[in-house]
């Protein structure tokens, strides 16, 4: 199993968002009058912020099976899970207003979009909330020593 070993469900989770958005960023978002328009095509600075956000995601796995310290892989869900609300918001909003015609009908790629950074904010969130990391020993108990009386 390896260092993939030490992935946990969160980690997963956010691996499997950032795959699907970044796939649904090249899918069609949009169609109207016959004319399909991808992520790419259609939305002008979110398609850049949403793959930062899928880059996030990937790298929340990558410093989790990588890393023995917990502050980049912590710092790391800390993000995803900030970023990703920001993400769904995004979404929502193109979703909600379509850029440029005004009956335009969504397409596969923006549901999957939603879907996907859903999939990350939950996994920064189930990441935060997991504090075990298999593979790892347990850190040394502290001393415990009685108060000295007054």
């Amino acid at each position: 199993m390896g260092r993939l070993g030490r992935l946990r469900a969160g980690e997963w989770l956010a691996a499997a968002g950032s795959v699907a958005l970044l796939v649904a960023l090249f899918l069609p978002w949009y169609e109207f009058r016959g004319l399909r328009a991808t992520g790419f095509e259609a939305l002008t600075v979110i398609d850049i912020l949403l793959a930062l956000l899928a880059l996030l995601a990937i790298s929340l796995a990558v410093l989790q099976a990588t890393q023995d310290s917990p502050a980049k892989p912590v710092g790391a869900a800390v993000l995803t899970a900030t970023l990703g609300k920001i993400g769904v918001l995004l979404v929502l909003f193109r979703m909600i207003d379509e850029p440029g015609a005004d009956y335009a009908e969504l397409d596969i790629g923006a549901y999957l979009a939603l879907v996907a950074t859903l999939a990350i904010t939950a996994g920064g969130w189930l990441s935060l909330m997991n504090e075990h990391v298999r593979g790892l020993p347990p850190d040394i108990e502290p001393d415990l020593r009685p108060t000295p009386a007054a």
